[in-house]
């Protein structure tokens, strides 16, 4: 049986529930993924026009993605710590938004880095 986290059926979940598993799965598994290209890692801007940076909990997933102006692109995993510490930090800094788990249909929660890193760190529980 594949692991819901793995699985194409999890782009069928409403976006907040896809967030709770991205939150539940990148503390469990330890790790998150985005995708990287020759350029880099991905990136897009939102309707309001703020830089966001996908990110998934499985590769397959993220790979789902990999299409049209990404079809280059590859799944590229990020330590749980490397994410927290660097990452969502950095991009607050920058001013610049998180789109977690985001759906080939566009549908994603997109938020504020520092809120994420917060719900992992709840999810991690004291102490890790």
């Amino acid at each position: 049986m594949t692991a819901p986290h793995a699985s194409s059926d999890a782009f069928s979940l409403p976006a907040p529930e896809r967030y709770f598993l991205f939150v539940t799965e990148a503390t469990a598994q330890g790790r998150v993924w985005a995708l990287k290209g020759e350029g880099g890692f991905v990136a897009f801007r939102d309707d309001e026009g703020h830089e966001c940076f996908p990110f998934w909990p499985a590769p397959a997933l993220a790979e789902a993605l990999a299409d049209d102006d990404w079809s280059d692109c590859r799944a590229e995993p990020l330590t749980l710590d490397v994410f927290m510490d660097r990452w969502l930090t950095g991009m607050a800094r920058d001013g610049r938004l998180v789109s977690v788990f985001p759906a080939p249909d566009g549908s994603a929660i997109v938020i504020d880095p520092l809120t994420l890193l917060q719900d992992l760190q709840e999810e991690r529980g004291p102490g890790l």
